[in-house]
């Protein structure tokens, strides 16, 4: 099925509940007593639903939406918090979390690469994405390496947003971005044999005619944001999807049963890199963007 597109990745026990997401009290890089960022256990983040499930799930809970984007305005904290949809792309092994990282270089433009890692080899590793608990808590189940800037005073605000997830019953819709990518709307792709994605600002070399509305998964709010504005906040993240109803997929073409995934990732660079079945040009951004990524994510 769609949601399990991932190859050979062990399945998560089928009774693991998301409250299995546990508080723990460890501080984290973001210094914030009530924002868990200890490593998710991949039995909890394999629980979280596929995002083709998700895709109308922020428009059914428009009011929801809404109330929780105002409360981050009228705190005066949207560019330190957004509000995320709950979703994965794919499930990750034993011992390996999702995490964002940005990726500069000279032959390419910057994007971020999500993929999983283990997080006892991350250097300054921190929650991006946290999930309400009862309690006024919230556990990270996503992370980042970006740097992060203290925000033990913000302990208050946490606690109220998570309060307000659970009072609203949307637990298992929204979650918090904390200090997101907010230097522009970011398009996300999927690439499957590798149970990896890659975040871009410009998205131009996709095939133009291909594509359909996106689904959109994160939300900023204006300064003078209302909680009953009608236009859900400003589009930060979303994921492109082909007329298929596809997401835009990249994959090896000498490998995309995912074998390749599991053995020397020295050998990814020379293979060609196929776009919804079209081989990329290796003198094109396109290439030197996914296969700059793919040497980049670890092998499980």
């Amino acid at each position: 099925p769609s949601s399990e597109r991932s190859a050979n990745l062990p399945r998560a026990n089928p009774n693991t509940a998301p409250s299995s997401f546990l508080m723990s009290s460890n501080v984290g890089l973001l210094n914030n007593v009530n924002l868990d960022e200890t490593p998710v256990p991949a039995s909890s983040y394999n629980s979280l639903p596929h995002i083709d499930d998700m895709k109308d799930t922020a428009s059914m809970h428009a009011q929801a939406h809404a109330q929780l984007l105002g409360l981050i305005a009228s705190h005066g904290l949207a560019q330190q918090f957004s509000v995320h949809l709950m979703h994965k792309h794919f499930r990750v092994p034993e011992e390996r979390v999702m995490v964002y990282e940005m990726v500069r270089g000279v032959d390419h433009p910057d994007f971020v690469l999500c993929s999983p890692k283990d997080p006892a080899r991350v250097t300054n590793l921190r929650g991006l994405y946290f999930r309400a608990l009862p309690g006024g808590k919230m556990a990270a189940y996503e992370y980042t390496t970006e740097p992060a800037k203290d925000i033990s005073g913000e302990a208050g605000f946490v606690a109220k947003f998570a309060q307000a997830i659970m009072t609203l019953g949307v637990q298992d819709v929204f979650t918090l971005t904390a200090q997101g990518f907010h230097h522009g709307p970011l398009t996300e792709f999927e690439m499957s044999d590798v149970a990896s994605t890659v975040l871009v600002n410009n998205p131009t070399w996709l095939p133009s005619t291909d594509s359909k509305p996106s689904t959109s998964t994160d939300w900023m709010a204006t300064p003078d944001y209302a909680a009953d504005d009608s236009v859900p906040g400003i589009i930060t993240l979303k994921c492109l999807k082909t007329r298929a109803a596809q997401h835009y997929n990249v994959t090896c073409s000498q490998t995309r049963s995912g074998k390749h995934y599991q053995s020397s990732k020295s050998t990814v660079p020379g293979d060609g890199l196929v776009l919804n079945g079209e081989l990329l040009p290796k003198d094109s951004e396109a290439f030197a963007i996914l296969n700059r990524a793919r040497t980049l994510v670890e092998a499980f």
